[in-house]
């Protein structure tokens, strides 16, 4: 199987967002017209930095598994950028830096960068890289991770659209979204994170955000330029979509937005709910979730939605559309049976 890989001829000048807010049909085109040439991969070795992250390639969670960093002398080295055929682009324009990356004011931790747009703002690709995450993801709304051929992953969060799915192959430049308000946001912000090896680090280690350029080419991070926090702590957070009547007492300093790392293992239900063990996973690249031989059905409570219900079987919301033939994921009532699996 072949895929074209030539470059594409992109309008990532700092006019591209005045053009797109002033024609928004022309802008859905200029998107359409992008997203249809992205190749998708085929093989595992297509990866970017398969080998490095043993073959860890969730298209699901965010961090479901901890790597070991590769540092030498408590220092890692990373290239940005190698030639002009792999080149830098801002994820998006923007207004000011809303929240940056670190501690917050309530005792919590941001995991990234937030930049405020105006709505609708073209969201593209940091890098060359492959898309290794695009849906609706708790406090981070419609989100998409990319991860670079350096083993660098960048994450972009609250879209309003999403123009990418797994899989696919994408050049620095090129449009992966849009800004929005989805997820845990009321302003229209991009929330972006940068992370090596699962683990998040700040973004302006990487990102000049003044003058809109990589800070150096030849990075050096230190083991302390990481915020680590276990998988068993994470864990044990559930998703916040939508929000708890109140929040639990417990790691004060975990971030909402830190919380959605891993999606946890669904609790027992009513009789009525099945449950079925997870799908070891292989090194098979397949952008679709393998049905199950036997069918598994949910009857929908109060409050729920179908990323909480998706989290809970271990499936996407996608997959839960299609198997119900619905089209609108906020289209579900209480008392409705849907099948999962």
């Amino acid at each position: 199987m072949s895929f074209s890989l030539m470059a594409q001829n992109l309008d990532v000048t700092v006019y591209s967002q005045n053009i797109a807010l002033a024609d928004p049909q022309g802008n859905k085109q200029e998107i359409q017209r992008q997203t249809a040439a992205y190749p998708y991969i085929s093989e595992s070795y297509e990866i970017p930095a398969y080998g490095l992250y043993q073959k860890y390639w969730d298209t699901v969670n965010i961090r479901s598994k901890m790597l070991e960093i590769p540092f030498s002398n408590d220092r890692l080295m990373l290239m940005l950028v190698q030639d002009a055929n792999n080149p830098f682009v801002m994820p998006c324009q923007f207004e000011k830096i809303k929240t940056t990356y670190g501690e917050t004011k309530n005792g919590g931790f941001h995991p990234g960068i937030d930049l405020k747009t105006e709505p609708q703002t073209l969201v593209k690709s940091c890098f060359d890289g492959v898309v290794r995450i695009a849906t609706y993801y708790g406090d981070y709304g419609l989100m998409v991770v990319v991860r670079h051929y350096n083993g660098l992953e960048t994450v972009y969060a609250h879209l309003d659209k999403l123009c990418v799915t797994p899989h696919q192959i994408v050049k620095a430049g090129q449009v992966i979204g849009q800004t929005g308000t989805t997820g845990n946001t009321k302003e229209c912000i991009l929330h972006f994170e940068t992370r090596f090896m699962n683990e998040y680090f700040d973004p302006e280690l990487v990102i000049d955000f003044e003058e809109e350029d990589v800070l150096q080419n030849n990075m050096a991070l230190m083991s302390r330029d990481f915020n680590i926090i276990s998988l068993e702590e994470v864990g044990n957070w559930k998703p916040a979509a939508p929000k708890p009547s109140a929040a639990p007492a417990a790691k004060p300093a975990v971030n909402q937005e830190v919380k959605q790392e891993v999606a946890t293992q669904p609790k027992k239900q009513e009789a009525e709910e099945e449950t079925v063990e997870e799908t070891p996973k292989t090194e098979t690249v397949n952008p679709t979730t393998t049905p199950q031989e036997t069918a598994v059905y949910h009857t929908v409570k109060a409050g729920e939605n179908l990323y909480r219900i998706s989290v809970k079987y271990n499936t996407t919301v996608d997959n839960i559309l299609k198997l119900n033939n619905l089209k609108n994921a906020d289209k579900i009532v209480e008392g409705q049976k849907l099948r999962v699996k």
